[in-house]
């Protein structure tokens, strides 16, 4: 689906959705969906000419984020980049926390993919910004004024809110994190979790 131009969601992954840029390299993805769905997405992209993946910017190391992450790599041969933060919950080499414990236990998708820490600043006009809260390395992107909002936010009836408190790692920081987001300039806010709202403004 088209969100604007060169900004697509990838109508397999409803539920926790990935995002494919059109930039002047190739293709970005944001995040990779639940596991299971990689000949999906790229069944998709193909159909939808985005499948010269160059790069996936991961949001955060949950594993509706990362689920996919390691067969898309293989399949595209693209770097995967996620927050140096998060990268060892995703690595499995520190246990995530709360229920994400169990969850991560018994889903272990993304463990095996080549990561490679976030740079500061942006990649290939697509900026990069730290949002702590729901994870301690969570990061949300923004390109062509709409803003990547991972799990900072989700959106129902289209209204947006914080990610559930059940699911978030520090609440104060989220908040801290939402209302930073004061200072960027987007229209349009796309979550993982929920479709996306035209608005100039959150919190």
């Amino acid at each position: 689906m088209l969100i604007t131009d060169n900004v697509y969601s990838i109508n397999a992954t409803r539920g926790s959705y990935v995002f494919a840029l059109r930039l002047p390299d190739g293709v970005t993805l944001i995040d990779t969906s639940f596991p299971g769905r990689a000949d999906r997405i790229a069944a998709e992209l193909t159909a939808n000419g985005l499948d010269d993946v160059v790069r996936i910017l991961v949001t955060h190391h949950d594993v509706d984020h990362v689920g996919n992450a390691t067969k898309l790599q293989k399949r595209f041969g693209c770097n995967v980049f996620i927050s140096a933060t998060d990268m060892p919950y995703a690595q499995g080499a520190t246990p995530r926390h709360g229920v994400k414990r169990l969850i991560g236990g018994l889903m272990r998708a993304g463990r095996t993919t080549r990561y490679t820490a976030l740079p500061e600043g942006e990649i290939d006009g697509v900026k990069i910004i730290p949002t702590p809260g729901h994870t301690p390395g969570h990061t949300c992107y923004l390109f062509n004024r709409v803003l990547f909002a991972g799990d900072l936010l989700n959106s129902k009836g289209g209204a947006l809110r914080p990610s559930q408190p059940l699911m978030t790692w520090n609440k104060q920081a989220v908040d801290e994190s939402i209302a930073a987001l004061a200072g960027l300039e987007f229209d349009v806010v796309c979550p993982a979790h929920g479709e996306p709202v035209k608005t100039s403004r959150v919190g």
